[in-house]
């Protein structure tokens, strides 16, 4: 019988948070874990955010091939094959736990059988870890399966919500800063978890979507941003609020429309956040902090998402049979070939064109070349005020820059020599810019699976909306 296979994202989950020198929390279950499995240092993930970091994951492809924007959210791309889609054709009988938000997506539809909580709930909440410990222990899943959990206790939403960690893990036993004291919360749970699972039937993945900023917080850093937050509320006002009900009515008509009206408002309320929030970056530059700790502090104090390490470092364990114990990879994956991989220990083949790779070879200590592997900053710029970035990663060197313009906000790190990327070094070194900008459009050449295209404006609704529309002064 095909051994069942889980799969646990702890949302914003970063590798140096759970292994190594910068581990600071008491995960006692998750150090056996990586004990009796495969720890990846350096797996890359494709993007900042879950639903396009997600979309790649399941379905091998970048986000520029694996998602499209609808009214300006991402969501994955309903066209496309996933390897869960592998999985059902195989025989398994698939499952997945996760938050509300996702309802809002297309990633439940790929699950046969689908469990929501409240977004915000983690789990201490909602009797969520006893929910999932039933599922498994009570033989409630249909043998073999496939099993999905999205925990959202790493996420801001938690981590930015003080006391929001159990009292017993407060003290600095736990970690020094809200990050880690919520990692150390999360573990007791994630033992009860793995308990209940038949460790020689069962391949266990412990991975993340994406990294985060905070994990390198101190408590200064943390209220500082705390404090300063609601200086980022800005009202729209009435006259946007009112037009944009009337573009929404009509989204496939109008979307031009919605779409310009939001550039509109993002422009003005980015330079409204900017000015109000200048005294605070400007007080930023005389805080005892390092050129790192400054970075994520502005970073986080203004929001831009441009395409650093922190962001893109999550944590990938596998364990199970026929994965090796207490092995450390150091050499660059990425969380594209988290599905080849356990396709390939679970002997099924796949169909789909995908770009992830296998990583059972590595397992196994076969020499392979280099993964040089693109990282893209994702955002939708008519929505957000997060800068649009994209780029390229190799194990020494680290390139990117803005995705329409290849001359503008260019950054080069040499990451051998300057983990933290404090020091940019694209001017320096116009011939290694070159070769790296070559390799990142070699790779962002393929649109066979593009953006969705808005549709044009042709029915009598659209008239009357664009009516209204131009009584308000946009059109």
């Amino acid at each position: 019988m095909n051994s069942n296979i889980i799969v646990i994202v702890i949302d914003s989950l970063r590798q140096d948070k759970c292994f190594g020198k910068s581990k600071k929390s008491a995960i006692p279950n998750l150090d056996q874990f990586i004990k009796h499995g495969t720890f990846f240092t350096q797996a890359i993930s494709s993007a900042p955010i879950t639903v396009p970091s997600l979309s790649s994951i399941f379905t091998g492809l970048y986000p520029f091939e694996s998602t499209v924007q609808d009214n300006d959210l991402f969501n994955l791309n309903p066209n496309l094959d996933t390897f869960v889609d592998d999985l059902v054709k195989s025989g398994y009988h698939t499952y997945a736990v996760i938050p509300e938000s996702m309802n809002h997506t297309n990633i439940p539809k790929l699950f046969m059988n689908v469990e929501f909580f409240n977004s915000f709930a983690t789990l201490y909440d909602e009797n969520l870890g006893n929910k999932i410990i039933n599922m498994i222990k009570n033989n409630t899943m249909k043998s073999p399966w496939f099993l999905f959990i999205h925990l959202q206790d790493l996420h801001g939403n938690a981590v930015f919500h003080l006391g929001n960690s159990p009292k017993e893990f407060e003290d600095d036993n736990s970690g020094i800063n809200q990050y880690e004291k919520m990692l150390s919360a999360i573990d007791p749970w994630l033992g009860k978890i793995l308990e209940c699972l038949n460790s020689t039937r069962t391949i266990s993945v412990i991975t993340s979507d994406h990294g985060s900023v905070s994990a390198d917080f101190t408590n200064e850093m943390f209220n500082f941003v705390v404090e300063n937050s609601k200086l980022k509320t800005i009202d729209p006002g009435l006259a946007f609020k009112s037009t944009n009900k009337i573009v929404r009515k009509f989204p496939k008509q109008l979307n031009p429309f919605r779409k310009k009206l939001s550039k509109i408002y993002t422009e003005n309320k980015n330079n409204k956040i900017k000015k109000r929030m200048k005294p605070q970056i400007e007080q930023i530059k005389n805080f005892d902090l390092t050129l790192y700790q400054k970075r994520l502090l502005k970073t986080t104090t203004l929001f831009p998402r441009d395409c650093f390490d922190e962001h893109f470092r999550p944590a990938l364990i596998f364990s199970g049979p026929c994965i090796p114990s207490g092995k450390i990879i150091t050499t660059q994956s990425s969380l594209l070939d988290i599905f080849p991989t356990l396709l390939e220990l679970a002997k099924i083949s796949t169909q789909i064109n995908h770009r992830g790779k296998s990583l059972v070879s590595k397992f196994n200590d076969v020499s392979s070349t280099e993964s040089v592997v693109m990282i893209d900053g994702t955002s939708s710029k008519s929505e957000s005020n997060h800068s649009d970035t994209i780029g390229i990663r190799t194990e020494k060197l680290k390139y990117f820059r803005d995705r329409f313009d290849e001359g503008k906000n260019t950054h080069l790190y040499d990451l051998e020599n300057d983990p933290m990327e404090e020091y940019n070094i694209y001017d320096k070194n116009p011939e290694i810019i070159k070769t790296m900008e070559y390799e990142l459009k070699k790779i962002n050449s393929n649109r066979d699976f593009s953006f969705q295209q808005t549709n044009e404006i042709n029915d009598l609704n659209a008239k009357k909306a664009k009516d209204l529309l131009r009584e308000l002064g946009y059109v």
